[in-house]
């Protein structure tokens, strides 16, 4: 819900400024509308290419039970953000959320405290934007046959979202361990492992914190192929053989040498193109290869969302 914080209480006692925005996991999901989280999230690249944004590589540190701590800052002229999020992959064998985090939005110019974001909310609208953004760009055609592998927070928000942007698109889930009611709620077709194989995919959406490749061989050769789910070296949800005949994108190319473990098995160490240079203009070759898009996360998505919410 959306509310004013002037008599919330918090740990230490302090009254949170009655100006504050704190905004739980249902109220910051309203204030992500798809089209404008894509607009932002272009412009914000345009705003990095021109060096307008400052946005240091996001602090990784390990926690127990195979956990992550993740820091993420992005500063602008006008709003700055910090993301604190904790990754526990393990959790969902005890019945508890894998992601965990805020978001916390400050003015640049006089550091106010401006808004307080539900972080796994945020973290999965602007995923799943940025990868809309990113197929906007790289699909031959709109999408008719999706398969996303995955039944977590990052799956459902792909589906959202291509439900709200691709209507057109019929979307198969394939996931072992889908939330509670994913299938049933928003109306996908659920899909074996063993079927992958029967169909022509146009689109794969990969949001899975897989250690080993969720695709069979030969799926997703010459479609657009997403990988969300692995965010770290040890992490490898797509085939290497996919991987190194495809045309390769990523979120953020500094991010993606140190921590996506798709392009690291697959041998693909050197500097990829980004969004970026998709956002100011380069296109695909077309020559009928897979084109894939590597995400592995990066503040100036959040920073997108955070401009968006408080905007809004």
């Amino acid at each position: 819900m959306h509310r004013r914080a002037a008599a919330a209480q918090v740990s230490l006692g302090q009254e949170v400024d009655e100006r504050m925005l704190v905004l739980d996991a249902a109220a910051t999901a309203r204030a992500l509308p798809w089209s404008l989280l894509m607009e932002e999230i272009a412009l914000v690249c345009r705003e990095h290419r021109d060096g307008r944004l400052t946005c240091p590589p996001r602090q990784v540190l390990p926690l127990r039970q195979d956990g992550v701590l993740l820091v993420m800052p992005c500063l602008s002229d006008t709003l700055s953000i910090t993301k604190l999020v904790s990754v526990h992959p393990l959790n969902a064998s005890l019945g508890l959320p894998t992601i965990s985090g805020e978001v916390v939005v400050m003015d640049s110019r006089t550091g106010q405290r401006l808004a307080v974001l539900d972080g796994p909310a945020l973290t999965a609208r602007r995923t799943a934007a940025v990868s809309m953004l990113a197929l906007q760009h790289l699909a031959r055609e709109a999408p008719r046959r999706a398969l996303v592998v995955g039944g977590g927070v990052q799956a459902r928000a792909h589906v959202e979202a291509l439900q709200a942007l691709h209507p057109q698109a019929t979307i198969h889930v394939q996931g072992h361990q889908a939330e509670p009611g994913f299938v049933e709620e928003l109306g996908v077709e659920p899909l074996p492992a063993e079927s992958q194989a029967r169909h022509a995919w146009d689109l794969i959406v990969c949001a899975t914190t897989s250690r080993v490749p969720v695709l069979r061989p030969g799926v997703g050769e010459g479609a657009v192929v997403i990988g969300v789910g692995a965010f770290r070296d040890d992490m490898v949800e797509l085939p290497p053989e996919l991987v190194r005949g495809a045309q390769v994108w990523v979120d953020d190319p500094v991010g993606a040498q140190a921590e996506a473990g798709d392009l690291m098995a697959a041998g693909r160490f050197e500097p990829q193109a980004s969004i970026e240079d998709l956002v100011m203009g380069q296109r695909p070759v077309d020559d009928g290869r897979t084109r894939l898009f590597k995400s592995v996360g990066c503040a100036r998505w959040d920073l997108a969302a955070a401009r968006v919410a408080v905007r809004g």
